[in-house]
């Protein structure tokens, strides 16, 4: 199976990574005119092992303990800016 790892960096671009190669686009419908991009793709398996290292993988129902499955949200966050009369 051919694995795709998105890394965004603490600037909020991102880099994409595939074990084979891929065409990978982003769809942006915020500016109708000019929507598509393609994207380039860094390809190789040991790119793709280096950037998921050893961490543990969660998935997408996981709560904030990972592996745990449906869990406890957050609280709703409290205003923190009062309206001005």
């Amino acid at each position: 199976m051919n694995r795709i790892v998105i890394n965004m960096d603490p600037q909020g671009l991102f880099t994409v990574y595939s074990d084979e190669p891929v065409e990978f686009f982003v769809v942006c419908d915020h500016t109708p005119n000019d929507r598509v991009y393609q994207m380039e793709v860094e390809t190789g398996v040991e790119k793709v092992q280096q950037q998921l290292g050893s961490d543990p993988v969660g998935h997408k129902h996981d709560s904030h303990e990972l592996g745990s499955g449906h869990g406890p949200r957050k609280p709703p966050s409290k205003r923190k800016l009062e309206v001005v009369k």
